[in-house]
């Protein structure tokens, strides 16, 4: 997935350490996964809803000298920070960015480069998926000493994560709008069903045992021609919006009510789209 001799360095992520005493509980009362999985495993995935259900962030959230710490982009930390402390009240729960570590995506091939000789690094398999992708956080010293890697930056992520279908959802979702199913929140590991209520939990589980999604995210290939608009029509009727592209793969909302074949072209501005379920997904 990742080529070997390839590391992104994510310096648009940030980190919220989250400790106290009543840390688990607080932290289970308001994310859509269970905080429980640490206990077996080094990482999850999960996201904050509001009180109606409707998504507002997504981070993954690792344990670290037995407190927490929640990855997010960098652009919402402060947010994230003040929401947290928001609904904290009178719990103990110490909440603070901390800038300790740095973060990188990496391929199992290549986490030799960042254990060997350095306990300080943190290093777990993303959870969304069954692969070779690995997350490390490494203290803000840390230097890479193979001359035959190559560091890649944002710009080159954000490329390929389009190219390879793994959403974004701060450009993938509208926030404050979207559901957790229509962003097929489930597929990528991100909710349990089983751990009992948390903010939000009502809509998405309504949802799933209804049976009734309008629309999910479907990774897209683009024949791009001049331009793309925001909506997508298919024989004149709206039937979804694009979401983040690099003019030859994306991600799109397709509506799931009306009966298109993948095999079809749909129009978005003067080009042309085929839609299919991403890889990842759970189908």
């Amino acid at each position: 997935m990742l080529e070997p001799n390839k590391i992104f360095k994510l310096n648009k992520r940030s980190l919220i350490l989250i400790e106290g005493n009543d840390k688990f509980d607080f932290i289970q009362g308001i994310i859509s996964n269970d905080i429980k999985f640490l206990e077996k495993k080094k990482s999850i995935y999960a996201a904050m809803l509001s009180p109606q259900g409707r998504y507002l962030y997504d981070f993954f959230i690792t344990n670290h000298n037995n407190n927490f710490l929640l990855e997010c982009p960098s652009f919402q930390a402060t947010e994230i920070y003040k929401k947290l402390n928001l609904y904290k009240l009178r719990s103990d729960v110490k909440i603070k960015i901390i800038e300790t570590f740095d973060i990188f995506l990496v391929s199992k091939l290549n986490l030799d480069e960042f254990t060997i000789n350095n306990s300080e690094c943190l290093f777990f398999q993303d959870p969304r998926f069954n692969n070779s992708l690995m997350r490390v956080y490494a203290p803000k010293e840390f230097t890479i000493k193979n001359k035959k890697i190559s560091l890649m930056n944002e710009d080159q992520y954000n490329d390929f994560r389009i190219n390879m279908s793994i959403p974004d959802f701060t450009k993938d979702s509208k926030k404050e709008k979207s559901l957790l199913l229509e962003m097929r929140f489930d597929e990528l590991n991100g909710i349990s069903w089983e751990k009992g209520c948390y903010l939000g939990q009502e809509i998405t589980a309504r949802m799933k045992y209804r049976g009734k999604v309008k629309k999910k995210i479907f990774s897209i290939s683009i024949d791009f021609k001049s331009r793309l608009d925001e909506k997508i029509f298919f024989n004149e009727e709206e039937v979804g919006m694009i979401l983040s592209h690099n003019n030859v793969k994306g991600f799109a909302f397709i509506d799931m009510m009306t009966d298109i074949k993948p095999s079809e072209y749909l129009i978005c501005g003067d080009s042309k789209i085929r839609y299919e379920e991403p890889w990842w997904s759970k189908k």
